[in-house]
């Protein structure tokens, strides 16, 4: 009998003040086989980014308490050697200075309402290692 060896199951952080969208996108990411933290805002996600380390955050691009920037300012201070990938999620109308730091970060942006398929599909790729 062959021993087989399990991949790590990645983690993920999905931050999303609307507890409807918190519980379809965590539902979606637990179907595909991945461990899933959920925040209902910012600082709940700063306090999980501090206790664990992420694969992906997936996340509004405006939550109470830190918004997309903040979060990822957070990110980048307390996990410098451990950036996972980001993508947040964006209504059809949002600010100029969050239009301009999207168009500035390397964070995917999926607008909302997003099908199901498509939250798979795009936490998939974010997961392929980038070529060396």
């Amino acid at each position: 009998m062959t021993d087989i060896t399990r991949l790590p199951v990645p983690r993920i952080l999905v931050a999303a003040a609307d507890e409807h969208v918190r519980g379809l996108l965590a539902a979606v990411l637990r179907a595909d086989g991945h461990a899933v933290d959920a925040a209902m805002d910012g600082a709940a996600a700063a306090a999980l980014i501090e206790r664990h380390a992420y694969a992906v955050v997936l996340s509004d691009l405006r939550m109470p308490g830190l918004d997309g920037p903040e979060l990822v300012r957070v990110l980048e201070e307390r996990r410098p050697d451990a950036m996972p990938a980001l993508i947040f999620l964006a209504r059809p109308a949002f600010a100029p200075d969050l239009a301009r730091f999207l168009m500035d970060s390397a964070a995917q942006v999926l607008g909302w309402p997003v099908p199901p398929a498509e939250i798979s599909r795009v936490v998939a790729r974010a997961l392929i290692p980038a070529p060396a």
